[in-house]
């Protein structure tokens, strides 16, 4: 429901301005080859409504939202071993950070989002793929990462540079995923405002940080709640024994 709220306080805005661009460069094309008449019976004929637009991409927030939630569960009842934080809550939401940097930041520096204005359909797929292969190569690389923080760990060595070497594996992995991707993102027509795109990548990357807090925050708190549940259920079986 967070991630719900935010899309339509940060993300729907920016998509009215831009189907209003859309919708007039569409307009004024039809007219130009068909007249005025045309451009009516065009407009009459839509076979989904804004509003039915606005409804199904706000179910599709809220089912996503419930998807990556579930799928976070699983990822930190496998790997909260390995996760930073000394409690229940930080452990979560460090998961929910690399999530977050994983799923969502690298994609959007390497196919950034765009308004409906924006993007070529003849590119869909090729930009789909790019936005998949990012999301890969990126779990992959933070895979690897950690893999060599605990290669460093596990050898002793100081934890100045084994932070130092962790680091910089990092930003090699990232400087190697924003090469490989360059020339992906679609060119910007010249009709479309500079700020429209920026408020709505903005709008996007905000939105999903809230959806990936709300998914951190939730999980810590009952992750704590069954943690202290269970500790208190043995701690009354003791005291009977």
């Amino acid at each position: 429901m967070v991630s719900a709220a935010l899309f339509w306080i940060l993300v729907e805005p920016s998509i009215n301005r831009a189907i209003a661009i859309e919708n007039a460069g569409a307009a004024d094309e039809h007219s130009h080859h068909h007249g005025a008449e045309g451009v009516a019976a065009h407009d009459h004929g839509e076979l989904v409504t804004r509003f039915q637009q606005q409804l199904g991409g706000t179910l599709t927030v809220v089912l996503v939202g419930i998807l990556f939630g579930l799928a976070f569960a699983v990822a930190y009842a496998k790997s909260h071993h390995r996760m930073a934080g000394g409690t229940a809550m930080g452990r979560s939401l460090h998961l929910s950070a690399l999530a977050f940097g994983a799923i969502v930041l690298m994609p959007a520096l390497t196919v950034p989002a765009n308004p409906p204005a924006v993007g070529d359909p003849d590119t869909v797929t090729q930009r789909t793929l790019a936005y998949l292969l990012t999301i890969l190569l990126s779990i992959l690389a933070i895979g690897a990462v950690f893999a060599l923080k605990r290669k460093l760990e596990r050898r002793s060595v100081p934890v100045e540079w084994a932070w130092m070497t962790t680091v910089l594996g990092a930003v090699t992995a990232t400087a190697v995923l924003l090469l490989a991707s360059s020339g992906i993102a679609p060119e910007i027509p010249a009709v479309v405002p500079a700020d429209l795109i920026w408020e709505f990548r903005v709008g996007s990357l905000a939105q999903l940080a809230g959806m990936w807090a709300a998914i951190g925050v939730v999980h810590g708190i009952r992750t704590h709640r069954m943690t202290r549940a269970g500790s208190d259920l043995a701690r009354r079986q003791r005291s009977l024994v």
